[in-house]
């Protein structure tokens, strides 16, 4: 018995639970709808408003929640979000709760935009504005479905790796998953319109109140006005609301009774065409012509055919050559994934971008390809060694001299022809000067053989000295570490 006993507690409690947020989704929708008449909204409660009213075809709406979310300012946008979680932890409508995740998802995504301009340094995983606008377009006009493939596919893209700009298409799938959300609530808001609409002509066709009365009830204009007003203040740019304060609002003289209702009755009358058009045809629709169904699929392969006409436009119209702007282009992209996989430079650490001119060389591709150095991004590591004669003769306030402890090498190879062949590196004394050596850096065409002058110590080639040799999505990571030998008696 007791154990029923606290299953039933259990299940009250439950109960209690939810008719307490239901209360609390109720009161906060009823402070809402005061704050809407008595002109004082804020953008949740516009929006709080068309979620809860949106299957009531007798009530007036606010228009669609996007250019509310676009209308606004920064604060109010913040503001915004946090309103949104109030109504995700209140409001247990699987329907409503989607939505709401979707709003917090272009939320979010505003917001980051409006940051962006007020930001001056550019985020380094960030795209090109030229290439942002082009990939908004390939973005526009697309449903949700479509969109979410494109999604799909883009993350096959990625999980396959190869020879991709991580970064930007790391950026193209966040922002797919963004236009999904702002997809799917510009479709819910065509679907309410089209609903509504329908109901209204349905329900003048039989016989019942007139779309537009000629004398509505004042509680249903009086919260259209209040809505309407609402969204026009938010749209007035800040320097306009101040200048308007001290004015009075007019109302606005919509002529006389007789116009209002000659135009009720051609709406009405259209209303009625159009019914019985519906009617004459049998209640079945006008078959159109097969849509093209080949439109609606995106590959891969057509997504980046689509992207590179884009760039190609934009690169023409600056008058670049476009195979060098292009190789350009990802040369910084795997310069700054170079630096990700670096991390940050240490303050042992410096550029070591100085390569040495080699014998010319006759290769035996030049015929085809046009032989060129590659671009490369490298550190070298410096330190103390602190011996038994630096330890006698120096000390932390007078450190001595550092010397080299290793190097970071990271060659770029974006257009290699065999990508398949990893390049390989040689090492060879200079036979004037012991103490360095050339480390050559062979690969394939159309790449010269690149080298540098090194120091000539043992290396460590073990992976807890960060010892890495490896060819990665064009770029060829040679790091090595010098041994260290300690002194034993």
């Amino acid at each position: 018995s007791s154990g029923i006993n606290a299953e039933y507690g259990g299940e009250m409690f439950r109960e209690w639970q939810d008719q307490e947020g239901q209360f609390h989704l109720e009161q906060a929708r009823l402070r809402s709808e005061l704050r809407i008449k008595n002109n004082r909204a804020n953008p949740i409660d516009l929006i709080a408003y068309y979620i809860h009213h949106a299957n009531d075809n007798d009530t007036e709406i606010a228009g669609e929640p996007l250019g509310v979310v676009q209308s606004i300012s920064i604060n109010e946008l913040e503001d915004l979000q946090a309103d949104i979680k109030v109504y995700k932890d209140l409001d247990k409508s699987e329907k409503d709760l989607a939505f709401w995740n979707d709003l917090e998802i272009v939320c979010e995504d505003q917001a980051k935009k409006h940051k962006a301009k007020l930001t001056v340094d550019r985020n380094r995983s960030s795209i090109n504005t030229a290439v942002g606008v082009d990939v908004s377009k390939i973005f526009k006009s697309k449903t949700s479905y479509q969109l979410s493939e494109m999604h799909k596919g883009i993350v096959k893209k990625l999980a396959a790796g190869g020879p991709i700009d991580v970064s930007y298409w790391e950026k193209v799938k966040e922002q797919a998953f963004v236009e999904i959300s702002r997809a799917r609530i510009r479709e819910k808001h065509e679907e309410i319109m089209k609903r509504r609409e329908f109901a209204k002509k349905t329900k003048a066709a039989a016989g019942g109140s007139a779309v537009n009365p000629l004398f509505p009830i004042n509680e249903d204009t009086e919260m259209q006005a209040a809505i309407d007003s609402a969204i026009e203040e938010f749209k007035k740019p800040k320097v306009e609301k101040e200048l308007e304060k001290p004015k009075k609002k007019k109302k606005k003289n919509t002529g006389t009774k007789d116009e209002a209702a000659m135009k009720i009755v051609v709406k009405d009358n259209s209303d009625e065409l159009c019914m019985q058009e519906y009617e004459d045809l049998c209640y079945t629709p006008i078959r159109v012509d097969t849509i093209d169904m080949d439109a609606l699929v995106y590959t891969d392969s057509k997504i980046l055919k689509e992207i590179q006409e884009l760039r190609t436009q934009v690169i023409s119209s600056r008058g670049l050559a476009t195979r060098e702007t292009k190789a350009g282009t990802r040369d910084i992209d795997l310069e700054e994934q170079a630096q990700a996989l670096m991390g940050a430079a240490e303050e042992d650490e410096e550029l070591f971008n100085n390569d040495i001119e080699l014998d010319s060389k006759t290769y035996s591709w030049a015929d085809k390809y046009k032989p060129r150095k590659p671009r490369f991004y490298n550190r070298v590591h410096t330190g103390y060694e602190w011996n038994k004669y630096n330890q006698t003769h120096y000390d932390q306030d007078n450190p001595p001299p550092k010397i080299v402890q290793g190097y970071k090498f990271n060659i770029f190879y974006t257009d290699l022809i065999d990508p398949s062949v990893t390049p390989e590196y040689k090492l060879t004394v200079f036979k004037d000067d012991k103490e360095f050596c050339l480390l050559r850096i062979t690969s394939g065409p159309p790449y010269e053989d690149i080298a540098f002058k090194v120091l000539n110590k043992e290396w460590e080639y073990s992976n807890r000295y960060s010892f890495k040799s490896q060819f990665s999505q064009g770029i060829f990571q040679l790091w090595f570490q010098f041994k260290k030998y300690r002194y034993r008696r």
